[in-house]
């Protein structure tokens, strides 16, 4: 079996915690376009809400899986909430309320869980209680791996974008390119898209799996959507790419484990889907984007 398989139970507890801390920062961030204000960074030890204020407080909710550990912080003081087996996302939940209560955070946070399969509020769950050390380290080397390789790839392109981090809603390390030309979602009904997706993009993201999916992939999706067309792939992308009609998106499985995923071959799929959806998409004056930037190589390797 794939990752995912192997660990859907911890992947699932984990993804929970992380609409905790997700939907802190709904409540509590400036709001930005495509929701980039509700992403969570992605850390040496884990992910976290990054600095957010409350009055005269300003606080952070990070989740370190190294140290096993959720660290509730202020200008003051710290609070530590312990990540392990058998503690149920009620637990989880209570916890971080009471915590950041006790700091001078009154936490209120809408708290069903969005866009999972599982709809129990937070404060009700005690189904999902898996927690393996050894796993979520996993997913940490995952995550970073994957915001490594898309950093790499977005960062020196001339365009506006949303730099990678933890979209909790899908649990996926994604970041965007959005191009200046606006594009209503056509159902203004559905609160999560209408705000995704309102001007012409492209996602670059990744996921470590679902129910089809046994490996972790990344992905590429151009909006507005691709529709009615089977986009083509050629020999710029890396063996195993291939575009989806049914998830209008390109798809690139890693089935090695993440120690021998190869991040120039990731760098490459993003890359090559990034042109081919530039193409598709009609965008103009984007002929400067890939243009290399004048500037000495720096220490990031």
């Amino acid at each position: 079996m794939g990752f995912y398989k192997t660990h859907k139970n911890e992947i699932i507890t984990l993804q929970l915690v992380s609409q905790i801390l997700g939907k802190v920062k709904l409540e509590y961030a400036a709001q930005e376009p495509q929701w980039a204000h509700v992403v969570l960074d992605i850390t040496p030890r884990g992910f976290t809400t990054g600095l957010l204020r409350y009055n005269a407080h300003h606080f952070e909710i990070e989740v370190d899986l190294i140290k096993n550990e959720i660290i509730s912080k202020t200008e003051k003081d710290d609070a530590v909430i312990t990540l392990e087996d058998g503690k149920t996302i009620r637990d989880y939940y209570q916890e971080i309320v009471r915590t950041a209560d006790d700091l001078g955070i009154p936490l209120s946070i809408h708290t069903t869980p969005q866009e999972m399969e599982t709809t129990t509020p937070f404060e009700d769950d005690v189904e999902h209680h898996h927690y393996n050390e050894d796993v979520a380290k996993q997913i940490l080397k995952w995550f970073q791996f994957a915001w490594d390789a898309e950093q790499q790839f977005l960062a020196p392109i001339r365009q506006r974008k949303i730099y990678p981090g933890l979209f909790w809603g899908t649990f996926d390390v994604t970041g965007i390119i959005v191009y200046n030309e606006f594009e209503p979602f056509p159902d203004d009904s559905r609160i999560i898209e209408r705000a995704a997706f309102d001007e012409h993009m492209i996602e670059f993201g990744f996921w470590l799996g679902d129910d089809k999916f046994e490996h972790p992939t990344f992905f590429t999706l151009p909006y507005p959507f691709v529709e009615g067309v089977e986009l083509k792939t050629d020999d710029s992308f890396p063996e195993g790419s291939y575009f989806s009609p049914d998830m209008a998106e390109y798809l690139y499985e890693i089935k090695n484990d993440v120690d021998q995923a190869d991040p120039a071959e990731v760098i490459r799929f993003l890359e090559a889907s990034c042109r081919k959806s530039f193409e598709y998409l009609e965008w103009e004056n984007t002929h400067h984007c890939f243009v290399e930037l004048k500037m000495e190589p720096n220490k990031k390797q």
